[in-house]
């Protein structure tokens, strides 16, 4: 489970509105559970469903993929027609 704040860390290039519409949308299509804690300060947590750890297989084949052709970015004539 991470907390919303977590998530914004890890991808500080997207602003919290934008964040806060995708977790929404994961969370309406099932792929993603939104809990909240019972303490004073009410935290929101998200975390994957059952659902949503089916896809994890896929999304770790393509970080790999991104990884092996990250170099492309730099390297001139690599543009997708």
């Amino acid at each position: 489970p991470k907390r919303t704040s977590e998530l914004k860390r890890a991808v500080p290039e997207i602003t919290e509105r934008v964040l806060i519409r995708q977790l929404q949308e994961l969370v309406s299509d099932g792929i993603l559970q939104r809990a909240e804690s019972d303490e004073s300060a009410t935290r929101v947590y998200y975390s994957f469903s059952e659902y949503g750890k089916t896809l994890i297989p896929i999304v770790q084949m393509m970080c790999e993929w991104g990884r092996k052709h990250l170099v492309r970015e730099a390297s001139p004539g690599c543009e997708m027609s």
